[in-house]
């Protein structure tokens, strides 16, 4: 232990027990049961301690997260250190108690990262594809982190989702009729529709979050519960969910990302740690864990919400990408087209965003997202007059025109008098 107080003030930390706090050390003998979840950069698991480890009782309701190898690139390598820097200097005074617990764990002679990449490839075939083949990197750190799934599933039930941008991105074109959120949605379905699941419209519209006079059907409690997907939801969870939207750690966070970004990806400065930090809360996960309805009609117990996957994010690694990202949904139309043009007929985006059921005075003049296969091009673009801007991309269609297809509507005449999307069209306004 001695020695990793030693490496960690060669490092910089002056008080090292200011941020590592009382170290726990992985026993020998740890393996892991399962993968709980993971993502491009980490991977959490849960572990089963030897039996003669005579402090097993500390790990209880803990997870392991750990870094994944994601780049041959060292100036990109995960730093535990600066991390747990990062959440306690900066998560910690912003999120309180609304951030998961995470705690260093010393991996030092476990030989635990061999048999977590051991059992990767035991699972290689179940885990996602884009994920397959990725393995944990050779470390002498971890990360404890509070295992918010319910001790018993009778009692509560987890509903996990990212919260995203909870508020419109500054930077985005004024004429906007999606939210960031919702416009990268349209984005990777039209760009990928091979690899996107479901639809645009059956995921959260970040802007209903903590807005209690969203729409009922934009702000569908359904929209956050992607496990209850297809099933018909009892009241008591349309309710919970309901909290769930409203809850005053949302609140809090949507107030932190107004505060930290007023500029927007294209004018905040490079290396602004104030943005940095903001794209983190945005990159965030929700975790939601809601108590069931006692079995004799007793009050629900309130929802209890924590987020996690709160990495600070290198601006000087980042910023070019999140800068790019939002001239690609400018320049792409993503943001404000009205329609999709595909095969001589005109689709109505299937996104349900919050920004598409705001009232706004009806125009003859649209936007329109043209795609085109790599063998045709676009003859098939209706006269210029009433197309205010028109993008032109190619993509999938083969894939795309049985999504597209129940959102078709035939213009009348050259464009429709009113840009309104009439899937929509009976909201109150």
């Amino acid at each position: 232990m001695a020695i990793v107080k030693d490496v960690a003030k060669q490092r910089g930390f002056d008080d090292p027990a200011l941020y590592l706090g009382q170290l726990k050390t992985l026993p020998k003998g740890t393996r892991p049961v399962r993968l709980i979840g993971e993502g491009s950069a980490n991977a959490v698991f849960e572990l089963k301690f030897p039996e003669t480890c005579r402090h097993a009782s500390e790990f209880n309701g803990l997870l392991l997260r750990v870094a994944k190898v994601t780049s041959t690139d060292s100036s990109l390598a995960y730093d535990y250190l600066v991390q747990q820097k990062f959440h306690l200097q900066s998560i910690v005074p912003i999120l309180g108690e609304d951030a998961v617990r995470q705690e260093l764990v010393v991996l030092h002679e476990s030989d635990i990262v061999h048999h977590l990449n051991e059992y990767l490839r035991s699972i290689n075939g179940s885990r996602k594809k884009k994920f397959q083949g990725t393995f944990v990197i050779n470390t002498n750190w971890g990360f404890f982190v509070e295992d918010m799934r319910p001790r018993n599933a009778d009692d509560d039930f987890l509903v996990e989702f990212k919260p995203k941008w909870l508020l419109q991105s500054p930077s985005a074109p004024d004429n906007a009729i999606r939210c960031r959120q919702c416009a990268m949605e349209l984005r990777n379905l039209l760009t990928d529709p091979v690899s996107y699941k479901g639809l645009p419209l059956d995921k959260p519209c970040p802007l209903v979050l903590g807005n209690p006079h969203a729409p009922e059907k934009v702000a569908s409690p359904s929209r956050i519960a992607h496990q209850l997907a297809g099933d018909e939801l009892p009241p008591d969870y349309q309710e919970a969910l309901r909290e769930v939207a409203g809850h005053r750690a949302i609140a809090a966070l949507k107030h932190q990302q107004a505060r930290l970004d007023k500029q927007g990806p294209l004018h905040a400065p490079f290396g602004d740690p104030d943005f940095s930090l903001a794209m983190t809360l945005r990159d965030c996960t929700c975790f939601a864990r809601i108590p069931r309805r006692q079995a004799h009609g007793g009050c629900r117990s309130p929802v209890r919400i924590c987020f996690g996957d709160l990495d600070w994010k290198n601006p000087a690694a980042k910023a070019t990408r999140w800068r790019h990202a939002e001239e690609e949904l400018i320049a792409g139309g993503y943001y404000t087209a009205d329609w999709i043009l595909a095969n001589q007929a005109l689709y109505h985006p299937p996104t349900l965003c919050l920004l598409e059921w705001t009232e706004r005075k009806s125009t003859k003049e649209v936007d329109i997202i043209a795609l085109e296969t790599k063998r045709d091009t676009t003859g098939t673009v209706p006269r210029s007059d009433g197309i205010r801007k028109l993008y032109t991309q190619r993509a999938d269609l083969d894939t795309l025109n049985p999504i597209l297809e129940k959102f078709g509507k035939e213009p009348a005449g050259t464009q429709p008098d009113d840009v309104r999307n009439p899937f929509r069209n009976c909201v109150d306004t």
